[in-house]
């Protein structure tokens, strides 16, 4: 049109004509017609709207094409109604593309979480000192190397076979991972094999959190194994948009791939009410020390009724850490869902980061968590998906330890929730989209998350959060997984009745607050405070290595007005623990 009004000017003889269009507009108010048709197809295909809301956004969506397409092409006459009509032609065509675009990632995502891998990424590392003269594999021609087949023997099985396919190496076999590193630490090796599931292992332990720093990885051999359940949807399923369920959260401590088994390094069970709008959020410490109840897709390396730490469990899989909750908790869960360090990072980044308000006492020099992100400061603070990271996990900067990491980890959340929420995701929506198409793994359908999400854009309920965190004792016990002793958590019995009772609450239409926690505990309101400096001193008296907060978890309670500054309540030195060979 535009050039056409310029060869007008050009050559005086050519006149305007109101009923001549322009060849390309009209071509593309054809392809707007055809743009509009894709994104309502998209639109229904998708799911998510209800009923009540789809059939006149989709009509309006029709009848506004229809108007500006017969407009443009039927009905204006004069120069500016043919320019502005032209406009609203082209501003159409590339709406309905972009929108059926966006919609298209939207249902790619769903899918992607919902589309269960029959495989399990497995990962073992050649690792060598840093100051070794072994740059690649080719050099380690006669080494000697660790392995430790008593523990991962088909992790080990693989390694060989990859590495001795290239190169001919001298092994030397130990009952544990701690074990091996110590070799390797004092020369007696030249490297050692290491399944990367275990590498948290590793680094929990106060003599080696310097494990990464210290060595480095010349190879590395990948492997899948199949996960005979995976492709199954949940044999627990019911109807999310009616009945309440309970989900079990997992979150893995390793970054990249989500199909990749690691240690659970945090554990929480989602009940949900749909009826009564209510979710009660259980967290459980990570150390709890528990007979294993291994899965029908765990390897034959599960130490299936062997206590070990809960977070261990995660190393043979998710529905070994599902069985074994349901075992000693004597709850029914429906549903899992899966996330890694990766997932945080990557959602947190995609947003553009999150604001956290760090409270007076509790600014932190120095992440333990994460040397290279420095700390926060009291006050505001812009967290990018590192730093954001680091914060939800850090404990050792707080004397109350884990009690502050929780706090931290619902602030994430919560800032998280904001930011999603806010206009600037208009921007960051494809960003967003593609961060949490590989963000976490689950056993609800799709046809489940559309049902869900259709339910609340038809009701916009108002959610009451309700919160309890399990507690426990110190102590050290022989890990089986670690074939050693390890700093572990025993559970509290009255605490894990207490939560039981609580889900039960929610399930039954109830609050849990109805429900008294009977886990002897004492009050305390007072702020925890920041440590400048960390003291082994400090966690020496709980045994050898790591001790993880998580096991002295006080309960609380969250709602939906979620202020910041709620009491928590501690256990005291004479809690009711029980002895997992002993509470069955």
């Amino acid at each position: 049109m535009i050039e056409y009004f310029y060869e007008c000017k050009k050559h005086p003889r050519k006149k305007w004509n109101p009923k001549r269009h322009n060849p390309i507009l009209r071509l593309i108010s054809l392809l707007s017609l055809v743009a509009m048709v894709i994104f309502i197809l998209q639109i229904v295909h998708l799911g998510i709207l209800p009923v009540r809301f789809e059939i006149p956004i989709l009509g309006s969506v029709l009848l506004l094409t229809l108007i500006i397409f017969l407009f443009y092409n039927f009905t204006s006459r004069s120069r500016l109604s043919r320019f502005i009509s032209g406009l609203l032609v082209i501003a159409l065509t590339f709406g309905y593309g972009l929108g059926s675009y966006y919609i298209y990632r939207t249902d790619s995502a769903i899918s992607s979480v919902t589309d269960l891998s029959n495989k399990v990424i497995n990962n073992v590392s050649f690792v060598v000192m840093k100051e070794s003269s072994i740059k690649k594999l080719s050099q380690a021609s006669g080494a000697k190397v660790g392995i430790t087949p008593s523990i991962d023997s088909k992790a080990m099985k693989e390694a060989l076979a990859d590495v001795e396919s290239s190169i001919s190496i001298d092994t030397v076999k130990y009952t544990s991972y701690l074990d091996e590193v110590q070799a390797l630490y004092d020369g007696d090796i030249d490297a050692m094999l290491l399944s990367e599931s275990y590498r948290g292992t590793i680094y929990d332990q106060e003599a080696y959190q310097d494990f990464n720093q210290r060595t480095r990885t010349v190879h590395t051999t990948h492997y899948t194994t199949n996960r005979k359940k995976a492709i199954q949807q949940s044999t627990d399923a019911v109807d999310v948009t009616q009945e309440p369920f309970t989900i079990y959260v997992s979150g893995n401590d390793s970054f990249g791939t989500i199909q990749e088994n690691s240690r659970t390094d945090s554990n929480m069970l989602i009940t949900v009410n749909p009826t009564t709008h209510t979710i009660l959020m259980t967290s459980i410490p990570r150390d709890y020390y528990e007979p294993i109840v291994c899965s029908a897709d765990s390897d034959s390396d599960c130490p299936d009724g062997e206590n070990d730490k809960l977070t261990h469990s995660g190393i043979y899989g998710i529905s070994t850490s599902e069985q074994t909750i349901e075992n000693f908790m004597d709850v029914d869960i429906n549903y899992y869902v899966r996330v890694n360090f990766s997932s945080l990072v990557n959602i947190v980044d995609a947003v553009g980061g999150v604001d956290v308000k760090v409270g007076k006492g509790l600014a932190v020099k120095q992440f333990y968590t994460d040397h290279t992100v420095g700390g926060v400061h009291e006050g505001t603070n812009h967290l990018n998906g590192q730093k954001a990271l680091a914060y939800a996990r850090e404990r050792y900067s707080y004397t109350n330890g884990d009690m502050q990491r929780v706090k931290n980890q619902q602030q994430v959340l919560k800032a998280l929730l904001k930011k999603v929420k806010s206009p600037s995701m208009i921007m960051n929506y494809g960003n967003l989209i593609d961060a949490l198409g590989g963000a976490f793994e689950t056993n609800l359908s799709s046809d489940d998350i559309r049902d869900f999400v259709r339910m609340q854009l038809l009701l916009n309920s108002n959610w009451k959060f309700e919160s309890y965190a399990m507690i426990g004792t110190p102590d050290t016990r022989m890990s089986a997984s670690m074939g050693t002793y390890a700093s572990v958590t025993l559970p509290n019995k009255n605490s894990i009745t207490t939560a039981r009772k609580k889900i039960e609450a929610v399930i039954n239409g109830k609050s849990s607050k109805t429900v008294k926690d009977t886990a002897k505990q004492e009050d305390t309101t007072s702020e925890s405070t920041s440590t400048e400096e960390y003291s082994t001193d400090t966690y020496s008296s709980y045994g050898q290595g790591y001790y993880d907060y998580g096991q002295s978890i006080p309960s609380y309670s969250d709602s939906s007005q979620a202020q910041e500054d709620s009491s928590y309540s501690q256990q005291t030195d004479d809690a009711t623990v029980v002895d997992p060979n002993e509470y069955q």
